[in-house]
């Protein structure tokens, strides 16, 4: 059984949620200005689309796979091998430099955030034995920073500087991180006597309740996904300017960030199926309001729903997870977690360009209704007293 030592359990939150705010920093921060520097250069949509796509690729395919090795061989060495891997990587952007070697090294840089971000969530489910909603709250709050600073400074660095030291300043960010977690940072770590089989595994993390949870947090990430990518294209076909766009979804991601906290912590206290129903329905009803009514100043009070909707679907299900795996899988159970996720990430803004072509923006947006309304039924499956029960059973115990 891994767990860490709880003594300065807060600096030990704050190193790993530095690390979740790294794997999405260093994401957006490059994808937010690859597709304008590639296009300059003449690169087709398909092609700056694969490019930016690579790196979610890898995540998808890699963050289970990763999650169970961690499960065998220990958490934080996974971890600290994969912030390691980001800063040798960024430091090789000037080799970098075409097509089909940008496509390889944004990949690497998959590769390497699916090792510390799938590990250093199972690590904060480990953290502690109780509390692990706010915690996890934590985590995803600074982790929902990164999303908004990522593309921010990318911007600034590359109209006042360079495109390439966008991956510079990855490697920055990922050393300091490194560096942190290796002083903050512990494991106890005792590789299993009798190593479960990969199948048995992967079997034990997908009970009903953990795949009613990972269908959850996918569909609150493929709704915000969804929100994020087309708003703008819904609002220039109803006479809404970019920036009035721009300004909503600004508001969704404060919203986002700041209520994930709190948002661990309501499930903390009431268990996690009344937050999650009531952020199925907080986030249906946001979207109707963006399909069916567009207008600016609606839209800014539909963003506040949908901004706490996606909030408690990822938080809170993620809450469940850390308190119902038991420690010998919480990193495969993370690890799939983690995959459905970036399958939402990716799928959102597909799934509503496809829609849209088909039956228009406004059908679109009401489909993705159908995954909540699954949500809301899936929570019933949940077990209402994962969490409270934890607390009793497994007081902390400080050293």
């Amino acid at each position: 059984m891994a767990l860490i030592s709880i003594k300065n359990d807060r600096v030990t939150l704050l190193a790993l949620s530095l690390v979740g705010f790294t794997a999405s920093f260093t994401g957006h921060l490059i994808s937010s200005n690859l597709g304008n520097y590639m296009g300059s250069y003449g690169s087709s949509m398909t092609v700056i689309g694969l490019v930016i796509g690579s790196l979610a690729i890898a995540e998808i395919i890699l963050k289970t796979p990763f999650g169970i090795l961690s499960d065998r061989i220990g958490k934080l060495k996974l971890m600290l091998g994969g912030l390691a891997l980001l800063v040798i990587v960024s430091l090789m952007f000037p080799l970098f430099q075409t097509p089909l070697l940008l496509f390889i090294i944004r990949f690497m840089q998959g590769v390497a955030i699916a090792a510390f971000s799938t590990t250093s969530t199972a690590l904060v489910a480990d953290l502690f034995t109780d509390r692990k909603g706010e915690a996890m709250g934590t985590y995803n709050s600074m982790k929902g920073a990164g999303y908004a600073l990522g593309p921010i400074l990318g911007g600034i660095v590359t109209q006042y500087f360079n495109f390439f030291d966008t991956f510079l300043l990855c490697a920055i960010a990922a050393a300091i991180v490194l560096v942190l977690c290796l002083f903050s940072v512990r494991e106890s770590f005792t590789p299993p006597k009798n190593k479960q089989s990969v199948g048995i595994m992967l079997k034990e993390s997908n009970k009903l309740d953990f795949f009613s949870c990972y269908f959850i947090g996918m569909s609150g990430m493929l709704a915000f996904y969804a929100i994020v990518s087309f708003l703008p294209v819904y609002g220039t076909q109803n006479m809404i300017g970019a920036g009035v766009t721009g300004t909503i979804l600004g508001i969704q991601a404060v919203i986002y960030v700041l209520a994930q906290y709190y948002s661990g912590k309501v499930a903390d206290k009431f268990g996690s199926r009344l937050p999650i129903m009531i952020g199925s329905a907080l986030l249906a009803i946001g979207l109707l309001l963006i399909a069916l009514v567009p207008n600016p100043y609606v839209w800014g009070l539909a963003v506040i729903f949908t901004g706490l909707g996606i909030s408690a679907l990822w938080v809170v299900s993620n809450s469940y997870l850390a308190y119902a795996a038991p420690s010998a899988i919480m990193g495969t159970v993370m690890g799939i977690s983690g995959t459905f996720k970036e399958v939402g990430d990716g799928g959102g803004p597909i799934l509503i360009g496809f829609l849209g072509d088909w039956i228009g923006l406004r059908g679109a947006f009401l489909c993705i209704l159908v995954f909540l309304a699954i949500s809301f039924l899936m929570a019933f499956t949940l077990d209402n007293k994962v969490g409270q029960a934890k607390k009793v059973e497994e007081p902390v115990k400080a050293q």
